[in-house]
């Protein structure tokens, strides 16, 4: 049986994720939180493990990247775009972010596939990457927007309004963890999504703007240790991170534990839900990534220099 879990919290305003919560049945304490807002959820049955607010309106950042790659693969799946297909970063797209936000580096003009965009989107949290995808798909990141908000309420997002492709700050750009649980949950029905995001490095060939390929790295802690050491954790596959000042540090994620009982006898009376021995392993692996912040810059190299961009 396959066990995954997934997990949305925000600390300060935002939506982090967080790996434990106490069940009634072993009247543990509830565990104390910097976070804001949070939510578990057990996605082998959909039962909600922990919850902290998590219908509660805030700033979401670059999780709502998670959105833009949903809509982007849903437009592959119909047939509308191909993983291959090239396409050409427009002026607009290319230069209508903050000049410190997240970035690959990607220049108008510059030529790069579905595929390579998803990655730079989804490993790096480029910006850019999130508006020229928009354009494919709709023909305006306008209309992206409006395709996204649509969406949101077809999945059952509730205290969900995005007014752009990226989680850059804006006033009507909100969401709740709860729905975060839903986009997510939808994206990562597909499989390309789950490769992606589970990716600690990528590399982009030169392209028709630069000579030097391209090297993306995971801002993403629980499954790359390039940006910090100390916080892998072997059962996680994704999902995204996100920062803004406005709405702090952000993560969404899963965690898929393989056996055919679940967790071991050791540390779960049934196999789904953990006891208190196990509580204090997961505890020791996530809270110093909710009470430490990450290190806020994202390195793209291009042909062997480093060009430093914010996840925003």
């Amino acid at each position: 049986m396959k066990i995954r879990r997934i997990f949305s919290v925000f600390l300060l305003s935002v939506l982090l994720t967080t790996l434990f919560l106490t069940p009634q049945a072993y009247a543990l304490e509830e565990p104390t939180l910097d976070a804001r807002n949070a939510l578990l959820m057990d996605e082998t049955n959909g039962r909600m493990l922990y919850g902290k607010a998590e219908k509660e309106k805030a700033y979401p950042a670059s999780i709502t990247k998670v959105m833009t790659a949903l809509l982007v693969l849903e437009a592959v799946d119909r047939g509308d775009l191909s993983v291959s297909q090239p396409i050409t970063a427009s002026y607009e797209a290319a230069n209508s972010i903050d000049e410190d936000s997240s970035t690959a580096g990607i220049e108008e003009g510059e030529v790069l596939t579905v595929e390579q965009l998803l990655y730079c989107l989804l490993v790096v949290s480029a910006n850019e990457a999130a508006n020229i995808l928009a354009e494919a798909v709709s023909g305006s990141v306008t209309d992206f927007v409006a395709l996204m908000n649509q969406r949101a309420a077809e999945l059952g997002c509730e205290g969900t309004h995005f007014a752009n492709t990226n989680g850059l700050p804006d006033p009507d750009h909100y969401t709740t963890a709860w729905d975060i649980y839903l986009i997510a949950r939808e994206a990562m029905k597909h499989d390309d999504f789950m490769t992606i995001v589970n990716t600690k490095s990528y590399e982009i060939p030169p392209t028709n703007k630069t000579e030097d390929e391209r090297v993306l790295h995971s801002t993403n802690a629980l499954i790359s240790n390039w940006r910090m050491l100390g916080y892998l954790y072997d059962y996680a596959d994704g999902l995204k991170t996100g920062f803004t000042d406005e709405a702090g540090y952000c993560l969404v994620a899963s965690a898929l534990k393989d056996g055919r009982n679940g967790l071991p006898e050791k540390y779960s009376g049934d196999g789904v839900h953990p006891n208190p021995e196990c509580y204090k392993i997961m505890e020791a692996i996530v809270l110093p990534v909710i009470d430490k912040k990450p290190a806020k810059k994202v390195a793209v190299r291009t042909g062997g220099a480093k060009k430093h961009s914010w996840d925003r």
